[in-house]
């Protein structure tokens, strides 16, 4: 039997390499998983602040399987390069972009209409805030909203307080950008052990009621990803191909479906 999904209270015992990466699924087999007649991992992670699923969001999913073969990739510098400067998305809009996504590495093959991506490989929640300055002046006035995705490499520091506080200087820049923001939270690690896994875990959950008090809109990755092979490569955190796809299209339906929460 598949292990109980994760929960903010306790982390199941997961053993590294205890399930072995399948060969990449194909489209038909990935949209009967996403449309739950598929092999079950288990009851899905829920939020306590997150209701069911909607078909909106079913339908931006198995739209994404249909167009994950064929999609132009975002130019993103090869990862042990780990070159500062980032890296935009290609071919250039047919009209000017009104988002920016910026992050680490996860974010290398990620892109959606209108959009600009700024791929860091490497890249940490300090190395963001150095950036953040130069990004924002460069953009253009037609971006209104600004979504983020980093922490992974911070969680291997095992400096979780720090990373906090990291983060917190980066929300104070962000909430002056006069932008929408979205925190986009990580993807579970597959098959890298309990501790990595833990540590994502609470960050995903810190980060979901931080984004609310700051009054940002929070992007759950996580119940998504967890327990799907086919999502992933095979160093079990960067996304594969058709992981990418699914994660460009949960971003998006959060863009489209946006409802900022008030600041507390």
């Amino acid at each position: 039997d598949a292990p109980a999904p994760p929960t903010a209270a306790g982390v199941p015992p997961i053993p590294p390499g205890s399930v072995r990466e399948p060969a990449p699924a194909d489209s038909m087999a990935a949209t009967e998983l996403i449309k739950g007649n598929g092999p079950k991992a288990g009851p899905p992670v829920k939020p306590p602040s997150q209701g069911p699923r909607s078909s909106a969001r079913h339908r931006l999913l198995r739209e994404a399987l249909c167009r994950h073969s064929n999609s132009p990739p975002v130019e993103c510098p090869p990862e042990e390069t780990r070159d500062p400067s980032p890296s935009t998305s290609s071919p250039r809009p047919l009209f000017p972009p009104t988002t920016v996504i910026l992050g680490d590495s996860i974010l290398r093959h990620v892109r959606f209409f209108n959009t600009t991506t700024k791929c860091f490989p490497g890249s940490t929640v300090t190395s963001i805030l150095h950036e953040l300055p130069q990004l924002l002046l460069s953009l253009p006035s037609t971006v209104t909203r600004i979504i983020v995705h980093v922490g992974f490499n911070d969680t291997s520091l095992q400096q979780s307080e720090v990373t906090k506080v990291h983060f917190k200087n980066l929300f104070d820049k962000l909430k002056g950008s006069g932008k929408a923001v979205f925190i986009s939270g990580p993807l579970p690690s597959f098959a890298r052990g309990v501790g990595q896994f833990s540590r994502l875990l609470s960050l995903n959950t810190w980060l979901q009621s931080a984004s609310a008090l700051n009054g940002f809109s929070f992007i759950d990755n996580f119940n998504l990803f967890w327990n799907r092979p086919s999502f992933y490569k095979s160093d079990g955190v960067h996304p594969s191909r058709l992981g990418s796809t699914v994660l460009a299209q949960n971003i998006q339906h959060a863009v489209l479906t946006k409802t900022t929460p008030t600041p507390m």
